[in-house]
């Protein structure tokens, strides 16, 4: 610290005895008799103005020399209850993010950023997942390559603060191709907190050129966290299709794949853009696989994969 600094410190530190002593020197220069009446009367009101204004100046000075100012002001700005009362938080978030990376990709910021909000930040989610369980049983490869499996979804529903109903809404689809028609494609039950929707749910068909299917609505209501389960089974060639890719689209909190397969298939397992890979579990099991997500999250069209090959 200069001598100049350190000058300036030591003012600040004994502002409130400094102002105190000239307050009362000059108080009591106001009592001279070397001064008239008019002189004394200012010289008077001096002296209180900086016994009063002077040093109360000089205590709000040491507050913010000390750092309470500056703590306090923090708290309020940085605080949760002031960002949630601003109405500007997206615009606000922004200017925030733009700090950190803006100067390294300025050509990318904005992509960057609306990619981030719209899809990754839970501002239009109604609900997340939790405690995400699959289970992939292959019964059977044939000797026409033909894979027959179930597969098993279950999940915990749980709503943004405060809220009691949400529209879970999906898509139930198969490939048109000849060859799958004779086949079994369908879904075996939809249940919510073990209730099956199968019958009640609101469906509406879809074709393209290259699959079919219907997509589907359900209102819940009364609700702010609720278990979902569903069962399908399929049958196809592998030849044809020897691939299966699964993305979450919500944000997921924990998830547990189970896969199980015949002798005559090799299966591999595969991470699909995710940050913390998942971990394997029960290693020691033969033709099956174990895999378990918990730590962070699983955002949006993120997931794994599964592929089938021939022995």
């Amino acid at each position: 610290m200069s001598k100049q600094e350190n000058i300036k410190t030591k003012i600040y530190r004994n502002l409130f005895w400094i102002l105190l002593i000239v307050g009362m020197l000059i108080i009591y220069a106001s009592s001279w008799n070397v001064f008239n009446e008019y002189i004394k009367d200012i010289l008077e009101k001096v002296g209180l103005s900086v016994l009063s204004s002077g040093v109360f100046a000089s205590v709000l000075k040491s507050l913010q020399f000390t750092g309470i100012f500056k703590k306090e002001i923090e708290k309020i700005v940085l605080g949760t209850k002031f960002i949630e009362n601003r109405n500007d938080l997206p615009k606000l978030w922004k200017k925030v993010s733009r700090s950190i990376y803006n100067k390294k990709f300025p050509l990318i910021s904005e992509e960057l950023e609306n990619i981030i909000l719209e899809n990754y930040f839970p501002t239009d989610h109604p609900y997340y997942y939790n405690d995400f369980r699959y289970t992939l049983d292959i019964d059977e490869l044939s000797p026409e390559n033909i894979i027959k499996f179930t597969q098993t979804f279950s999940f915990e529903v749980l709503l943004a603060e405060g809220a009691t109903e949400a529209l879970l809404d999906g898509y139930f689809k198969i490939e048109k191709k000849p060859e799958l028609e004779h086949l079994t494609n369908e879904r075996l039950f939809f249940r919510i907190d073990g209730e099956d929707y199968l019958d009640k749910v609101k469906k509406e068909d879809f074709e393209t050129e290259f699959e079919k299917g219907y997509r589907f609505e359900i209102p819940v209501e009364g609700k702010s966290r609720f278990r979902v389960e569903t069962k399908e089974r399929r049958e196809y060639c592998i030849t044809d299709d020897n691939y299966k890719i699964f993305r979450v689209n919500k944000i997921t909190k924990e998830m547990n794949v189970s896969i199980s397969y015949p002798e005559n298939m090799n299966v591999s397992f595969f991470n699909v853009g995710l940050v913390d890979s998942f971990e394997r579990i029960h290693v020691e099991h033969q033709r099956k696989i174990s895999r378990v997500h918990k730590k962070g999250l699983i955002l949006p069209y993120q997931g794994f994969g599964i592929t089938f090959g021939i022995k």
